[in-house]
């Protein structure tokens, strides 16, 4: 992997990850950089420089990185295994690595994960919000071998091989793997903002959801009105923040579907913004979500309204 100019600000500590640091690269592969510095300023303008060359970048704060690691997120591990080390003033972050020792088993993280996975449950119209679900549900299938595997000490991170443990330790039939395999380019195609046809992705998407283990799975996936979807409850208080944002993205597609791209309000604006680059996801913290749904809330009853009359 080349980066953009000798003369461009670098982060502290900088290291490949990924299928690029594994050597098992594809054309569906992101390119993963991780860079960890104590300035919020030098993280945003290094990510500005890796963006540009189609680097996907995960940033953090020294301190965020450490409290993962104190946490015993299994990111941390997947760096330890995987991750080169191309820059690292003062060995901070090696020295991070290092130290850092998994969790027995992550079964309170299954529960979190299963939480995720319900959200497809009920999806609303539109191919957008059916590749919407295959992304979703690409993700926590990639967590939940991640992390199920691991209790049993095995730390595989490339999802191709997570599939075949899983086939191995005997969770995963051989048409399971088949199925589930499609997620991968279908993840590829919503975040390159692609677009397909109306329920063919919604029929891949239930038939990969068959071979899942039951109760971490939601059985199959429904179509559902806008008005369903935005009305539905949200996570409850103290959910992970990517949960509170993966359903906000679920009713922002309902919105979409209604009105189209168009939000005059700056907020639902930003939202839909954060929503077209995944890596941005960190930047809504769950403390705004109750407000942005209660906006997409009343976007639907005003156009409800204005049917009405």
């Amino acid at each position: 992997m080349t980066l953009t100019g000798d003369t461009a600000i670098r982060a502290a500590s900088e290291a490949v990850f990924g299928s690029c640091a594994r050597g098992d690269i594809d054309r569906l592969s992101d390119r993963d950089f991780l860079i960890v510095d104590d300035d919020p300023k030098i993280l945003r303008a290094r990510t500005k420089t890796l963006k540009a060359e189609g680097i996907s970048v995960a940033a953090y704060t020294f301190r965020k990185l450490e409290s993962l690691a104190a946490k015993q997120a299994l990111f941390v591990q997947h760096l330890r295994l995987e991750a080169s080390i191309v820059a690292d003033r003062d060995g901070r972050l090696a020295a991070v690595l290092s130290a850092f020792r998994p969790k027995e088993n992550y079964d309170a993280e299954i529960d979190d994960n299963a939480k995720l996975a319900s959200l497809i449950a009920t999806v609303p119209p539109g191919a957008k919000a059916e590749l919407w679900a295959a992304d979703v549900l690409y993700v926590t299938v990639r967590n939940f071998g991640v992390l199920w595997l691991a209790g049993r000490q095995r730390y595989l991170f490339a999802y191709d091989r997570i599939l075949e443990a899983l086939h191995e330790e005997g969770v995963l039939n051989a048409t399971g793997v088949s199925n589930l395999r499609r997620l991968r380019f279908l993840k590829a195609l919503y975040r390159g903002d692609n677009s397909t046809t109306v329920g063919i992705i919604h029929r891949k998407v239930d038939a990969a959801l068959a071979g899942l283990p039951l109760g971490l799975f939601p059985d199959r996936s429904l179509r559902v009105s806008p008005g369903e979807a935005l009305a539905a409850p949200a996570p409850a208080d103290g959910s992970p923040a990517y949960l509170h944002v993966r359903d906000l993205e679920k009713r922002m597609l309902a919105a979409r579907s209604l009105v189209g791209d168009a939000f005059d309000d700056p907020a639902l604006a930003a939202l839909n913004e954060w929503i077209r680059d995944p890596r941005s996801y960190a930047n809504l913290s769950a403390t705004r979500a109750p407000a942005l749904r209660a906006k997409l809330a009343a976007l639907e009853m005003d156009l409800g309204l204005a049917r009405l009359g």
